[in-house]
């Protein structure tokens, strides 16, 4: 394939190969397509909270598929220990700036990959400060609401001061990319007036397309419901494990595939209220989920009723497109909205157990000619979120095409 670009860029970064994350598939593309990439981010541990084979905990450079990785010390134990998460972002948040001077001698364009707090994004401040260097961020995580939806006030000193960080971030920004469009008019009142806010959408990872027979058994009575993906707070599993309780365990099963800070509790939960039909998958490589998923009857989308959540448009929704089983969304926003727009499945009031009961049972008692049409309009739907022309929507708004 003929190479189109010819600019350069440098990656700002918390997470990069070989951790898990979108980002991976980005650089290589933009390799692939002819730009001069540079990746700035810390040594990998993610998620398991310990180094990667191969790696050392101290700045490094090198070649890596393609690209001139710069790595800095991170900072361990922040699963075990808030106190150290938060000195996590603080160390990357340091580091980076320390070393974006350096790292974007030459390029044309800085752009940051926001996943988590937006402090990883000082460095354009920078950037910006002391070069003309064109800046573009793409977040999948809104500040401030993100901060609100942990339950830190809304309102007072602490509120005023994040707003006016966050304002100073994205005044250094030349473009703003968002993962969901919900967040297009949350952020527009923290960037300049004339700064583009646009929505650029995730596409399904090579690695998940890159199918492998799972190492787990994806087994179970009746029809099979399965969740993917992280186990936390915001993924309001504790009402859809209380619903399939309800639910005649011969007729229904709900696989639990991945793991978060709240799989104990859920755990414990099946075990206290006797739930036969829910099982814990554990975690597998991402090139076996999809054979997980097509394995079952039903994949399942389930979200807080959080007012920011509902914004948002989750990576695994367009995994579960690209595994072509029907949606069970228990969720509200976004999310749902296209489930029932765009007829990909069934849907329910993520705070009402007994209507996730309803559509649990809809779901089971749903013909094989209705399950094929859900499926069916996943695929098209599927078309949407194509890696090609989002890559080549990212490339021009870094101005190397």
């Amino acid at each position: 394939m003929e190479k189109s670009l010819t600019g350069s860029v440098l990656v700002i970064t918390e997470r990069y190969y070989p951790e898990r994350f979108l980002i991976n598939d980005l650089v290589s593309q933009l390799v692939a397509d002819g730009a001069s990439v540079r990746v700035l981010t810390q040594a990998p541990s993610y998620p398991e909270d310990r180094l990667y084979p191969g790696y050392q905990n101290r700045t490094t450079s090198g070649l890596e598929n393609g690209a001139y990785v710069t790595r800095f010390k991170t900072v361990l134990g922040y699963k075990r220990s808030l106190v150290r998460k938060l000195l996590n972002y603080v160390s990357f948040m340091v580091r980076a700036c320390l070393l974006v001077l350096r790292e974007s001698r030459g390029v044309d364009a800085v752009f940051v990959y926001h996943t988590g707090p937006l402090t990883q994004a000082l460095p354009l401040v920078l950037i910006k400060l002391f070069r003309r260097t064109r800046t573009v961020i793409w977040t999948q995580d809104v500040w401030p609401d993100t901060v609100f939806a942990f339950g830190f006030p809304r309102r007072g000193a602490f509120a005023v001061i994040l707003k006016a960080f966050v304002r100073f971030i994205y005044r250094f920004c030349d473009e703003v990319l968002v993962s969901s469009p919900g967040f297009v008019d949350r952020l527009k009142p923290y960037c300049l007036p004339g700064t583009f806010v646009r929505f650029v959408p995730q596409w399904v990872p090579d690695a998940f397309l890159r199918t492998k027979p799972p190492t787990v058994d994806p087994r179970g009575e009746g029809t099979l419901f399965i969740f993917t993906g992280n186990l936390g707070t915001m993924q309001n599993l504790e009402n859809v494990i209380r619903a399939f309780g309800k639910v005649d365990p011969v007729t229904a099963t709900l696989l639990l595939l991945g793991d978060g800070n709240s799989r104990a509790r859920f755990e414990e939960l099946v075990e206290r209220e006797r739930i036969r039909n829910v099982r814990f998958l554990g975690t597998v490589d991402v090139s076996e989920v999809k054979a997980c998923i097509e394995a079952c009857d039903f994949s399942v989308l389930s979200l807080s009723s959080n007012e920011l959540i509902s914004l948002t448009i989750p990576a695994k929704f367009q995994t579960y497109l690209a595994a072509g089983r029907p949606i069970l969304s228990v969720a509200q926003g976004e999310a749902t909205s296209l489930v029932r727009s765009e007829g990909l499945g069934i849907a329910a009031d993520p705070d009402d157990i007994d209507a996730i009961v309803t559509a649990i049972e809809r779901a089971v008692t749903s013909t094989a000619d209705e399950r094929r049409a859900w499926s069916q309009n996943m695929a098209q739907l599927l078309r949407s979120f194509n890696k090609e022309t989002i890559v080549k929507d990212i490339e021009t708004a870094l101005e190397l095409r």
